[in-house]
């Protein structure tokens, strides 16, 4: 009952979160046939998220996707150490927590030697203590920057700012490494929540690097340019971890967005794959409710046969959002779509694979939050080993780390957990 009552006022808060700039159909621009790497059937989407973004796929990337929260620990903490030019990092949470304090001592000493060093972070995301030892790094010449906190009534009276937040995760390294996908910087990301990110050495990392300059000019827009060309970019594609699935010559697409475009490109992404999947879709999703749209297609493709699959948490750290979810169960298992909670640790991957064709992976979750108020960055991966890979690990883990759910089961819900569960989801609305 007394998580229910707190739950309220986060449910009045999203439910005020309809505001977005005005929406545009997308036209493509882009002539599909020269994207020439990627598969025929996908070169449409590379065109869609070029006309949205300006942003094509580029070639020769070497990819490595990380599941295993340690294996993250291990590898960021090694590429800050080994840092010599630059580090750039745009974050939603940068926890002065342990593995904060860690990375925050070895950004301190590379700045000491003489590197770049400079750090966005959501103001809204950070209690008063962590806020306070971020803006301490500026006395260490480490150039920090918040992304603003909207004043509540104001904003949703004069929503310029609105809810946003900058929920993006990008870490830039000697111009040469690049990091995208879910995990925060925090104890929890690192030690025990399952989400995955992808590590970047190629032409991909240039385009990273205009994803990071998008916002430090909105922040800090008095700053120099970062020092992340096209040049550096391609230092390191030969760059070796030891004891890491690295994936080379792969063809990758950044996908950013924000509240203030007039295009839609990550739900756009979703949706175009979602709407031309033939054998399956498969997703991991902690947060909801998807966009009307979204939902019906997911629908569409399960009554055409496709086999859709959806992992979501089963212990959800943001209780309302586990409500909401279980909300869709029922309409979603009834047009075939197969549904199954993580057990244990808290899942918090945003991740889709496609027809062993393509995969995503990024910051932004299925929800109205990513797709319409939030700034986001996707990277799309147009390669069939890394989906087959990919796949084998999705399909692992709904056997072993995961519970189905039925139809029969959420039939059985009593009432107090139906009503519950679609009173939240009124309360946040679907936006459409």
């Amino acid at each position: 009952m007394k998580r229910a009552i707190l739950a309220v006022p986060v449910l009045l808060t999203l439910g005020a979160c309809g505001y977005r700039a005005p929406m545009y159909k997308t036209v493509i621009t882009e002539d599909p046939s020269r994207y020439t790497s990627i598969h025929e059937d996908y070169r449409e989407l590379a065109a869609l998220m070029t006309s949205d973004t300006g942003m094509p796929p580029t070639d020769s990337n070497t990819l490595c996707i990380i599941p295993d929260q340690r294996q993250k620990w291990e590898m960021l903490k090694g590429d800050l150490e080994s840092a010599g030019e630059s580090v750039y990092i745009d974050h939603y949470i940068f926890r002065q927590d342990s593995s904060g304090t860690i990375l925050t001592d070895i950004l301190r000493d590379k700045r000491a030697k003489g590197a770049d060093v400079r750090i966005i972070v959501d103001k809204a995301a950070h209690n008063k203590e962590d806020k306070v030892k971020l803006e301490s790094l500026n006395r260490d010449s480490i150039d920090t920057r918040f992304f603003y906190k909207p004043s509540w009534l104001q904003d949703f009276i004069w929503p310029s700012k609105a809810p946003h937040r900058d929920h993006r995760k990008i870490v830039l390294i000697d111009g040469q490494t690049g990091y995208i996908g879910g995990r925060n910087i925090q104890d929890k990301y690192f030690l025990s929540w399952r989400d995955a990110d992808l590590r970047i050495n190629g032409p991909a990392v240039n385009d990273l690097g205009a994803v990071y300059m998008e916002n430090q000019q909105r922040v800090a827009p008095e700053l120099p340019p970062v020092k992340v060309t096209p040049e550096s970019a391609r230092r390191a594609v030969s760059d070796t971890v030891k004891g890491a699935n690295q994936f080379r010559g792969k063809t990758v697409q950044i996908v950013p967005e924000s509240p203030w475009d007039k295009h839609l490109p990550i739900r756009n992404c979703f949706e175009w794959a979602i709407n031309h999947a033939r054998k399956y879709f498969y997703f991991y999703n902690p947060y909801t409710p998807p966009p009307a749209s979204t939902i019906k297609a997911l629908k569409a493709a399960a009554a055409r046969g496709v086999d859709v699959r959806w992992i979501v948490p089963a212990n959800n750290d943001v209780i309302p959002a586990k409500w909401m979810g279980e909300s869709l169960y029922k309409e979603l298992l009834k047009a075939g779509v197969r549904i199954f909670e993580w057990q244990g640790n808290v899942l918090h991957t945003k991740e889709f694979i496609s027809d062993d064709q393509i995969l995503a992976i990024g910051s932004a979750n299925m929800d109205n939050m990513s797709f319409f108020l939030d700034l986001e960055v996707e990277a799309i991966v147009y390669d069939s080993e890394m989906a087959a890979d990919a796949r084998e690990l999705y399909l692992e883990e709904t056997r072993t780390r995961c519970l189905e759910i039925t139809l029969d089961e959420v039939r059985r819900w009593n009432i107090f957990r139906r009503l519950r569960n679609n009173l939240s989801r009124l309360a946040v609305g679907s936006i459409t």
